[in-house]
């Protein structure tokens, strides 16, 4: 069974195959606190990928309400053997996220997305039906 904590429920778990989805809208404080409570049922040490895992679901959040027409989504799990936490966070926009090619290099801001991509093992990116998408990043325990 994989642990699902949900931007409302802290410490809730679920079954993997749940389809039940609480949307509400999360603090990058929030989110980080989750993160944080999974991670602690794990046997190995952590400290390095929670803090690769804070801040990049900090870049993810804040650009999806800043760039993304507002955060409509996230989630975190651990897989089955612990040996991976997933975040996923959706926003309201279809656009796929910027590469840093497309920043210009002289401006502030504009490096989140590449940040992530460097702090993750994975990434994914999913449009959802009818606008939006997801992003998904993973990280090894």
């Amino acid at each position: 069974m994989s642990d699902i904590i949900s931007a409302h429920g802290a410490g809730r778990s679920e079954s993997a195959g749940s389809t039940a989805t609480d949307r509400r809208v999360p603090t990058c404080a929030a989110a980080r606190d989750l993160i944080t409570s999974l991670l602690q049922r794990c046997a190995a040490d952590t400290s390095a990928t929670r803090g690769d895992a804070h801040l990049a679901v900090t870049e993810l959040i804040s650009n999806a309400i800043r760039h993304g027409g507002g955060l409509t989504g996230f989630s975190a799990d651990l897989s089955p053997d612990s040996s991976r936490l997933r975040l996923a966070v959706e926003d309201a926009d279809s656009r796929l996220p910027r590469s840093p090619s497309e920043t210009d290099r002289f401006q502030p801001g504009g490096r989140g997305w590449a940040l992530v991509r460097r702090l993750a093992d994975t990434c994914s990116v999913t449009r959802l039906p009818g606008a939006g998408k997801r992003i998904t990043v993973t990280f090894a325990l």
